[in-house]
């Protein structure tokens, strides 16, 4: 009779332990699904204190004349479409590479008044930009900033202009001009909470518009990507250009595109 009351409360034991591990991993699993939707929701608020996407007046009028000045307005955002690099989700080694490529198409297709009907239409048009380089550059990964900007000249006939050391209001009124801004980062420096860990160690953003105190961008690296906000001091603390893989080190650039 001992032995059969110790074998049952050895039983019951290892139920209550079986039951407190358990508890244990759902709680675990919870609060980290919380965190999760932590970041969801915050970037859902930012997002939603955004002004509305306008279109630019350049795209389908004369562009301002060299001499005249435009205001800047308080707050900007053009209507960029958007795609992430890997519009299918496939995050291979090419997918992973192709940041400056979809960055390059959001900017051709907003200055060529066309959208991104879909992933089918995004993956094409970054895989012919690969395609163009690897014929043209010899390779296609971690572009410069120089190279990308022969790559949007060359390839589709628009203006990019190669600006170093640049600064908030020097955006600002590129923006201002209806011309589009891209700006090489290490992304390791970014600190956004949707890049696969560690984060890519070069990227590159889309700045499209600004608030009081950040930039609106299409940002390739995550499908959330769309109008995603950085801090002013974010993005210029990233920007480096890709200085042979020592990113952190490269020099400040920002591709100005226009018509």
């Amino acid at each position: 009779m001992w032995q059969t009351r110790k074998r049952k409360s050895a039983k019951t034991r290892i139920v209550w332990l079986v039951v407190l591990l358990v508890a244990l991993l759902t709680g675990s699993f919870c609060y980290w699904r919380y965190l999760s939707g932590a970041d969801e929701r915050k970037l859902a608020q930012e997002k939603a204190a955004l002004p509305s996407p306008q279109a630019a007046a350049s795209v389908t009028s004369a562009p301002v004349a060299p001499e005249e000045s435009t205001a800047i307005p308080p707050t900007l955002n053009l209507d960029v479409p958007f795609t992430s690099q890997a519009p299918f989700a496939n995050w291979d080694y090419t997918h992973e590479e192709a940041c400056e490529e979809a960055t390059i198409l959001m900017a051709k297709r907003f200055f060529w008044g066309q959208g991104i009907s879909g992933p089918e239409d995004a993956e094409q048009g970054i895989q012919d930009i690969i395609s163009w380089e690897n014929e043209h550059l010899g390779f296609f990964e971690s572009t410069t900033a120089e190279e990308s900007a022969r790559v949007i000249r060359e390839m589709f006939d628009l203006k990019a202009e190669v600006i170093s050391d640049p600064s908030v209001e020097q955006i600002k009124q590129a923006l201002a001009e209806d011309k589009l801004v891209i700006v090489p980062c290490a992304g390791r420096q970014i600190g956004n909470p949707f890049y696969k860990s560690p984060g890519p160690l070069y990227h590159y953003l889309l700045l499209k518009g600004y608030t009081e105190d950040q930039f609106i961008t299409n940002d390739a690296g995550t499908k959330r990507g769309a109008d995603y906000p950085y801090k002013f001091k974010t993005v210029l603390d990233a920007n480096h250009d890709w200085n042979g893989g020592q990113v952190d080190s490269g020099a400040k650039k920002m591709i100005l595109v226009s018509k």
